[in-house]
């Protein structure tokens, strides 16, 4: 037994050392199963505390096991309905021992319907499951409320009762005391480390948020980190250099990534948020988002430039949400379904908008559709459109609105097909491109609707699978504009 229990508390130091300390609160309950000494339950009682205050949403095998374990065990005993308890009861037994779940368990005796004979059943094939130690004073009392009929659950219960009766504590040897206290010793250094951490970022952090270009504000704050072991120091500082270690930013990202994530709430996708400089700069919102009331924007979000709404639907209230003084800095949104647009309000600062879907065609049904363009106008900054999923005719639409005039760039694409890209200030302002051979007919259409533009120069990038007759097509469509270059785009296919 000394040598297992060693060796689980020896892998616990390990993983503890790595910083993996899920995996080494695994280790932990290990040590507890081989020997079920009180002072591995207290230990583990303050490791839990410790990874729910500081490892809040992080995922993984072992994470996702003690989390099961945890909300079983805090459900055990709550006066639910009894085939609820029954549930819980059945479901402990495909979890390991674990002593958060005695508590509970004596708590379930204690309830007026505990003397069911099924459910006593159940009840001591937990206790069983789960061991001593246990108080046996509650199942006395579940014993003495049983009906003399119920003699075979009696049996069952009276066995249990004599488990925790007769069970004699083991003491720790003096190995495993050490191998104990030392782990006690490295998670206190660990929080006072992490305690001058956090009050390093309460330092540096309204600073930087509050002067998110300034690359000298974060370069501080990260060497300021890296006296004291924080990964965040490290990631600033190489994000922040010229020449940036792509593999290690990787393994650190692939650590805390949701740990830097949380800062800016759980109604963005984990996972796909862009880092810059140690700072996440580009989010992608979770389709619940739709539903939600977003919470106000914490001071965290000052370092966004770009929101992904990944077609997520819009209301007037995520309207008022973006126009929150820590989104100032939010200045591309994408994938907004051309519906929502018109819902969105006016953004201060948002100079860069890529809607999905095509405003001709889904004005046919939506008739109020049609003045989406004219609605983006009054955006103060909005100098960037991208139309995905488009069509010609929105070329024509946009150039005849009052927004064409505000515009530097406009971009439309067709998916496979064709794409347009319009630079007023450009020496060649309108540059089309034919994806596939098969869409000459429609791409011919998108160069006359082009001229709505202007009509000084153009560049048509050409498939060349292209026939003859179909060239004399293009260029009889192209005819209106003053200087017209043809390219060949066989090396990008």
């Amino acid at each position: 037994m000394n040598e297992a229990l060693h060796s689980y508390l020896e892998r616990a130091a390990e993983s503890f050392e790595r910083k993996e300390e899920e995996e080494a609160f695994g280790a932990v309950m290990d040590a507890w199963r081989e020997c079920r000494a009180s002072e591995l339950v207290l230990f583990a009682q303050q490791f839990e505390a410790r990874l729910d205050s500081t490892h809040a949403g992080r995922e993984g095998e072992y994470a996702q096991a003690r989390h099961a374990a945890r909300d079983l065990a805090r459900g055990l005993g709550a006066q639910g309905q009894p085939r609820e308890v029954e549930a819980q009861l059945d479901a402990l037994l495909d979890c390991l021992p674990d002593p958060r779940f005695i508590p509970g368990l004596l708590a379930i005796a204690s309830l007026p319907s505990a003397e069911e004979p099924q459910r006593v059943s159940r009840l001591c094939a937990a206790l069983r499951h789960v061991g001593p130690p246990f108080d046996v004073e509650p199942l006395d009392g579940l014993y003495e409320r049983m009906r003399p009929e119920s003699w075979a659950s009696a049996a069952r219960l009276s066995f249990v009762i004599s488990l925790g009766r007769d069970w004699v504590p083991r003491e720790l040897d003096a190995k495993a005391r050490e191998l104990l206290a030392a782990l006690w010793e490295a998670m206190r250094v660990r929080a006072d480390k992490e305690s001058r951490n956090v009050s390093i970022r309460e330092q540096w952090l309204p600073r930087v948020y509050a002067n998110p270009e300034d690359d000298d504000v974060r370069l501080v704050m990260a060497d300021q980190l890296l006296e004291t072991g924080d990964p965040l120091g490290e990631f600033i500082a190489l994000q922040c250099s010229p020449t940036p270690d792509e593999k290690r930013i990787d393994a650190l990202l692939a650590t805390h990534l949701r740990s830097w994530e949380m800062p800016l709430g759980d109604h963005i996708d984990s996972g796909a948020t862009r880092f810059e400089r140690g700072f996440p700069v580009a989010v992608r919102m979770a389709r619940e988002a739709a539903s939600l009331i977003l919470p106000e924007p914490g001071p965290a979000w000052s370092t966004v430039r770009e929101i992904d709404w990944a077609a997520v639907a819009w209301s007037v209230v995520h309207a008022q949400w973006l126009a929150h003084p820590h989104l100032r800095g939010v200045t591309r949104m994408r994938r907004v379904e051309l519906y929502w647009a018109r819902l969105m309000g006016q953004p201060p600062s948002v100079s860069r908008l890529e809607l999905w879907g095509s405003v001709a065609i889904e004005a046919v049904g939506t008739p109020a559709l049609g003045d989406v363009f004219d609605r983006l106008a009054l955006w103060p900054n909005l100098s960037w459109l991208e139309v995905r999923a488009g069509h010609a005719s929105d070329v024509s639409l946009c150039a005849s609105s009052t927004l064409a005039t505000k515009l530097e760039r406009f971009d439309v694409t067709l998916p496979g097909v064709w794409t347009l890209t319009v630079r007023p200030g450009d020496e060649v302002p309108i540059e089309a491109m034919l994806v596939s051979a098969r869409a000459v007919e429609s791409f011919a259409r998108l160069l006359s609707a082009a001229e709505g533009f202007g009509t000084r120069g153009l560049r048509v990038r050409c498939h060349p699978a292209v026939d003859a007759a179909s060239i004399n097509d293009l260029r009889w469509a192209t005819s209106g504009f003053s200087h017209v270059e043809w390219v060949s785009v066989s090396a990008l296919l």
